[in-house]
């Protein structure tokens, strides 16, 4: 079993996040830090709207849609999971954790992983966005770390 009081839990998805560890009456969680992508990607919206992708005609009916792939949103959310992941690495070291436990949508669930593991333990995952989810109740999912398997 794992001492989920030495874990750093990172609540992600490609808006936001929050850093949270058991309180320290280990009763139950405390933010500890939040970090905000929603200023990036409101300003891709706007531009978007600014500017709207070329329309053609559908090849079946009268409808009509955007021509090209727009990746502008997929690549803000990806830089905001690398630095948070980065942010995490730095925390995780400087209160000498044992790892991080991640709760991110599983889109964005690869990615972490992958910057995470590479410089701190990632003791278990659950692919939920529990970001908006009060302290006071990520209990009954958090809790579940501490039977998480060990190990990346």
């Amino acid at each position: 079993m794992i001492d989920i009081g030495t874990l750093l839990f990172i609540l992600c998805d490609g808006g936001r996040a929050r850093l949270v560890q058991r309180a320290p009456d280990g009763g139950g969680f405390v933010t500890i830090e939040e970090m905000d992508n929603g200023e990036t990607l409101r300003a891709l919206k706007a531009e978007r709207a600014a500017n709207p992708a070329t329309r053609v005609f559908d090849s079946v009916g009268k409808g009509r849609h955007g021509a090209g792939k727009d990746d502008s949103d997929r690549l803000a959310k990806e830089a905001f999971v690398i630095a948070v992941a980065d942010r995490a690495v730095v925390l995780v070291r400087q209160n000498r954790l044992a790892g991080v436990y991640v709760a991110a949508p599983p889109a964005l669930m690869s990615l972490l992983r992958e910057r995470l593991a590479a410089s701190v333990r990632v003791s278990g995952v659950i692919g939920k966005d529990l970001t908006k989810v009060p302290d006071h109740e990520l209990g009954p999912w958090l809790d579940e770390a501490r039977y998480a398997p060990s190990g990346n």
